[in-house]
């Protein structure tokens, strides 16, 4: 079967498919479709013909906007797969599948904060820039980067939400190539957020994968997130070698932001005892 005969053969069939019992034939010749009363076909150009025939198969108005809707639900459909593969990978480590700007007891200062690096986020990532929170125990600085990490996912951003504490135990089990291969890991989303710096073990091996994590985002232009109970001043003011090398490049590329007030976790612990009370009756 020549080409010809398989394009006459598809024309044909796409012709059938799409006949309905209330089309009707126009004078000029056209098939027309009896719902929306718009061309089936069309004319190819004076002149022209594909075998014997001078006229191809179209969509009409109503079969367009209805493959048209069809295309949308489909890409709905592919993008909340990907928003549910990205937050399957994002939270390996961290229970934050729940922690939303909008779930938010109170919208603090610091979130409010927050909320405007994740909707310029693309401001941000150019300039590969980041995020450094701060503050006491308790304050939201975790929640915060939660946040964070589903508001972008929702804009189908790839983040990588772990603690430092967790990427240094597993470095340390990881040589050569495994470890070569945890680190992509670590580059490859385009945000990382490092939680909880400074509750891993203060050792020199510990502070060089610190370090080396760190320095491999800032050389690659990506940006991290990085939440600690250290203060500000304290980084500022590091006088040891490992720890001035590490608080140097996160204050090169992260936006500090202090997080400040009444302990959170405290205030769930005493509503968490008055509802135990309760129910036990005093």
């Amino acid at each position: 079967m020549n080409m010809d005969s398989v394009l006459s053969s598809v024309m044909e069939t796409a012709s059938k498919t799409q006949s309905l019992p209330d089309d009707y034939i126009a004078p000029d010749g056209l098939k027309y479709c009896g719902k929306c009363h718009t061309p089936k076909e069309a004319f190819f150009p004076e002149g022209s013909h594909f075998g014997s025939s001078d006229r191809y198969p179209i969509l009409c108005k109503c079969a367009a906007e209805k493959e048209a809707q069809h295309k949308v639900q489909q890409q709905e459909t592919e993008r909340m797969e990907r928003i549910s593969q990205l937050r399957s990978e994002a939270f390996k480590d961290i229970p934050a599948l729940n922690w939303r700007f909008e779930n938010a007891a109170v919208m603090t200062p610091q979130l409010s904060k927050v909320k405007s690096y994740a909707d310029k986020w693309e401001a941000f990532i150019n300039d590969g820039i980041g995020l450094l929170l701060f503050g006491d125990v308790g304050t939201g600085k975790s929640y915060a980067a939660g946040c964070i990490a589903n508001a972008l996912i929702e804009k189908s951003v790839a983040v990588r939400f772990s603690a430092v504490s967790d990427i240094v135990n597993r470095m340390q089990g990881n040589f050569g190539v495994d470890r070569e291969d945890f680190m992509k890991q670590l580059m490859r989303p385009e945000l990382l957020i490092l939680d909880d710096l400074g509750a891993e073990r203060s050792t020199s091996f510990g502070k060089e994968c610190v370090f080396d994590v760190v320095n491999h985002r800032l050389l690659a232009g990506k940006p991290m997130i990085v939440s600690t109970n250290i203060t500000l001043s304290a980084m500022k003011a590091a006088t040891t070698l490992d720890d001035r090398r590490i608080y140097d490049r996160i204050l090169e590329v992260c936006i500090p932001v202090q997080f400040k007030g009444q302990n959170f976790r405290e205030v769930n612990r005493k509503a968490n005892m008055q509802k135990a009370i309760e129910v036990l009756g005093g």
